[in-house]
């Protein structure tokens, strides 16, 4: 490989990485009580608008 697809793949998988963690602190944050889950999927909607992704169900 080359440095520049090296590159690429260091940033997908800090990218993985990221979207895992974000997932579990969003899932954490449910579970205490502190964001409801109507809130959760008002944030992933949000995002997914952003992204020009669709939104997952929370």
């Amino acid at each position: 490989m080359d440095g520049a697809s090296d590159d690429q793949g260091s940033e997908r998988a800090e990218l993985h990485f990221l979207a895992a963690l974000t997932d579990e602190l969003m899932r954490h944050l449910m579970d205490a009580g502190v964001l409801s889950r109507a809130q959760l999927q008002a944030i992933e909607n949000a995002v997914a608008e952003r992204t020009g992704s669709v939104p997952r169900a929370w």
